[in-house]
């Protein structure tokens, strides 16, 4: 485990990845990630982590399990704990003086305030996203790398730069660009990214030396992470993800564990959980899914009351060592700040814990070639994951058992007749479905055909038509989406046909289909369901004030109203956020703003704000 502590400020944060494969979100966590942070939520002495043995608060410890906790989801409450916690200390975290400055701490605190829904621009009293584009060093060859001022070093690192990476990303800032090419200099040819920068910033070599610099599980998962959680992502960024997680699959050990580095040579479930992660977000289900497990046979199970582990039950051990260790004298004072670290950063890993596979009963519905087909599965509990593969999936992607208690998966059958077998995978075994693939009726050429439908968002629960065009005259094809069953359709005789469909009635993207006998062409409609906006007054001087409105669509249009009058228009932005600057009436001490999303009848909220 590496211990980045002191004024380095760069405490390693449980990466927070992006999944789109997986289930709605509010399906919970598997039961051990849950049973981690559950944990970390009890190690808390005032809202913070206090250190007994050195008696302080490790307040990057604290913002790191904020940030474990929002990835593995189900207690954003605490997070806002957290937030409120550490709000009044962020200088003395991040920026203790004006002559001291530390780069990681200012891109962690930025991260944490944009995940947790705080204003990164007056956090904690800062402007995290000035503060941390004023630590990029502007040109020369070290053009874009984090440089901490600091009367006692500089001990700027991957971990920081690519938290910046992150944040800067996602404040649209012109930093970004530079300090993600500084950081994709540390990847050596092999894969792996280095820890730490060339010494001198001024050298004119700032590039992983290959068999120089040693190779290191922890920055490269925590690299890739931080990547994937950018969006969009230039192709440069994807490249690089692909050949760490290349590096990743080809280190990791056949009881699915990961080393650290030269320094940490023996398995560990803190290297372990950050590569589960890593490993995940870039598609690889079923490694992440063997580092989890591994991951969770060192984790503190329910204890007796007689058990020196009793009240422990979720934390993650560093080692079989540690775990033996603390079972025989439970968890010393000594002991217990690596406790904490090695389940803060491996718990998010456990997110992607399989479940077993015993008693699934799987089905399908449609058997036309190349058509989308749904692969549902009972017999599992809600939450649980697993990883499916078969015909038209590169490799494994993960899928999740939903609220109802059924796992269902869309699948593009095999453009030729014949039998397909997908394959469920969990911690103990496997289940497979065989689909018999066939045609009813042939189909027709689906060369030179778009299928069209609406642009924009559309109301969920509305009718639109769905427009094939090019289609040779009579040609026959499947259409299958939300709503339909791979209806058969025939082309008019000028090639043309129309298909009115029913939108889905809740917020999704609503993806058709048209399949013909050598393949197919699709169209998504955005849909938008009702729900009310959250709205927020953020702290602002006198009557003008910073709105805060999130539940929208990423892109969703929103105004602000107040008194009847629209005072603020935009859109949500791709987290579905939206923030501005208004200025308020001061004729009465409190005023309603009413936010408006794309369909006002039922896409609103609103908020009451105190001008005195």
């Amino acid at each position: 485990m590496k211990l980045i502590s002191g004024l380095a400020a760069v405490a390693l944060a449980a990466t927070v990845l992006v999944q789109p494969a997986t289930a709605a979100t509010d399906v919970p966590a598997p039961a051990p990630a849950r049973a981690g942070t559950g944990w970390l939520a009890t190690q808390l002495t005032d809202g913070v982590i206090h250190n007994d043995t050195y008696d302080y608060d490790d307040l990057g410890m604290t913002m790191d399990i904020g940030l474990s906790m929002d990835e593995v989801g189900g207690d954003q409450a605490l997070v806002r704990q957290l937030r409120a916690s550490l709000a009044p200390r962020i200088e003395e975290y991040a920026a203790p003086a004006p002559t001291e400055r530390y780069s990681g701490a200012l891109a962690k605190s930025l991260v944490f305030a944009q995940v947790s829904g705080a204003d990164p621009a007056t956090y904690g009293g800062l402007d995290l996203v000035a503060e941390t584009e004023a630590r990029v060093i502007a040109a020369g060859p070290s053009a874009g790398r984090l440089q901490d001022l600091s009367a006692y070093g500089d001990y700027a690192n991957s971990f920081g730069q690519a938290l910046a990476v992150r944040g800067l990303s996602d404040a649209g800032s012109a930093k970004a660009a530079p300090v993600t090419d500084f950081l994709l200099q540390q990847q050596c040819s092999s894969g792996f990214f280095r820890i730490f920068f060339t010494t001198d910033p001024d050298a004119p070599g700032q590039s992983c030396t290959e068999g120089v610099d040693g190779t290191d599980t922890d920055a490269t998962a925590f690299v890739i992470g931080q990547l994937a959680a950018v969006s969009p992502r230039p192709a440069r960024v994807d490249a690089a993800i692909d050949r760490a997680v290349a590096w990743l699959v080809a280190t990791q050990k056949a009881d699915g564990s990961f080393v650290g580095s030269a320094y940490t040579p023996d398995s560990n479930t803190n290297s372990t959980g950050l590569a589960a992660s890593a490993l995940a977000a870039a598609g690889r289900c079923e490694q992440a899914g063997k580092a989890a497990e591994w991951v969770s046979g060192l984790q503190v199970a329910p204890q007796p009351s007689t058990s020196p582990l009793a009240g422990e039950e979720g934390a993650l051990a560093y080692d079989a060592t540690a775990l033996s260790t603390a079972a025989a004298g439970g968890i010393s004072d000594g002991a217990r700040d690596q406790w904490w670290r090695a389940t803060l950063q491996a718990v998010a890993g456990l997110t992607h814990y399989r479940g077993s596979t015993q008693g699934l009963t799987i089905t399908s519905a449609g058997t036309e070639p190349g058509s989308a087909s749904t692969l549902s599965a009972t017999g599992a509990k809600v939450g649980e994951r697993f990883c499916l593969s078969g015909p038209g999936i590169s490799g494994s992607r993960t899928v999740v058992v939903g609220t109802d208690g059924t796992l269902e998966a869309r699948v593009t059958l095999p453009a030729a007749s014949g039998p397909a077998t997908y394959t469920l995978s969990g911690r103990d075994g496997t289940a497979t479905h065989t689909v018999a693939v066939k045609s009813s009726t042939a189909r027709g050429s689906v060369a030179g055909v778009r299928l069209v439908g609406p642009a924009g968002f559309r109301r969920a629960g509305s009718r639109v038509a769905l427009e094939v065009v090019g289609a040779a005259p009579g040609a026959r094809f499947a259409l299958g989406g939300p709503g339909l069953s791979d209806v058969t359709v025939v082309a008019g005789s000028d090639g043309v046909l129309t298909r009115t469909v029913t939108l889905p009635k809740a917020t999704t993207t609503a993806s058709y289909v048209l399949s013909g006998g050598d393949g197919q062409v699709s169209d998504e409609t955005r849909v938008l369901g009702a729900t009310t906006l959250k709205v927020s007054a953020l702290a602002g001087h006198g009557p003008r004030t910073r709105v805060l409105v999130r539940r929208l669509a990423p892109r969703e249009t929103v105004r602000l109203v107040i008194a009847g009058e629209t005072v603020a228009r935009g859109r949500a932005n791709a987290k579905g956020r939206f923030v501005a600057r208004v200025v308020l009436p001061t004729e009465k001490a409190r005023v309603r703003i009413r936010a408006v999303g794309q369909f006002a009848a039922i896409r609103s909220g609103s908020t009451t704000h105190s001008l005195r």
